[in-house]
């Protein structure tokens, strides 16, 4: 049987002069977020640049949520960003077949 996993998607809006910034400060948290075991995707909105969806998945262990967290808070990305939204959802991951 399979883990329980956490999975966070945040709605990211991001001012045109701030876009580089944030970039720089998502890949810092990015890095921290994968060391910790997460993994971590980022798309941005092909018609408005600088709204961005940010995903966070990782497996419900204990402690994980506060290495996000102090991940989250070393990079700064909030302060890039002018209006951050989103949800955190238990899922856990449904498999196919036999794999």
């Amino acid at each position: 049987m399979s883990g329980i996993y956490k999975l966070k998607a945040v709605r990211a809006v991001v001012r045109p002069d701030r876009r580089g910034d944030y970039l720089e400060r998502w890949s810092t948290y990015a890095g921290a977020a994968q060391a910790a075991g997460a993994r971590v995707r980022l798309f941005e909105d092909q018609v408005l640049p600088g709204r961005f969806l940010e995903f966070t998945e990782h497996e419900a262990a204990e402690g994980m949520e506060g290495a996000l967290e102090g991940a989250f808070r070393g990079s700064d990305v909030k302060g890039a960003c002018v209006r951050r939204e989103g949800d955190a959802v238990l899922y856990r991951e449904v498999v196919l077949g036999g794999r």
